[in-house]
């Protein structure tokens, strides 16, 4: 029972970090959080990106993961 737990949870893991690969050529959710704001943003997305890069550096990964998966939230369900 614990086993099939933790290969369910490994999978979930790798099934996230490989869809943010496929998604936006990252795996840091950092970095993932700036390029899915850089495309959402209405400035140019090379000048978004690197702005947004620098908002997002001196956060960590767990609240960059809950934003991004709020991101999604939002453009999933307008």
């Amino acid at each position: 029972m614990i086993r099939s737990t933790i290969v369910f949870l490994l999978f979930v893991f790798g099934i996230f970090f490989a869809g943010l690969y496929a998604a936006y050529d990252e795996i840091d959710p950092c970095r993932a959080l700036a390029v899915e704001n850089a495309r959402r943003s209405p400035l140019p997305t090379a000048i978004a990106e690197a702005w947004n890069k620098i908002g997002t550096s001196h956060q960590n990964r767990l609240s960059c993961t809950r934003s991004l998966i709020l991101s999604w939230r939002e453009r999933a369900m307008p």
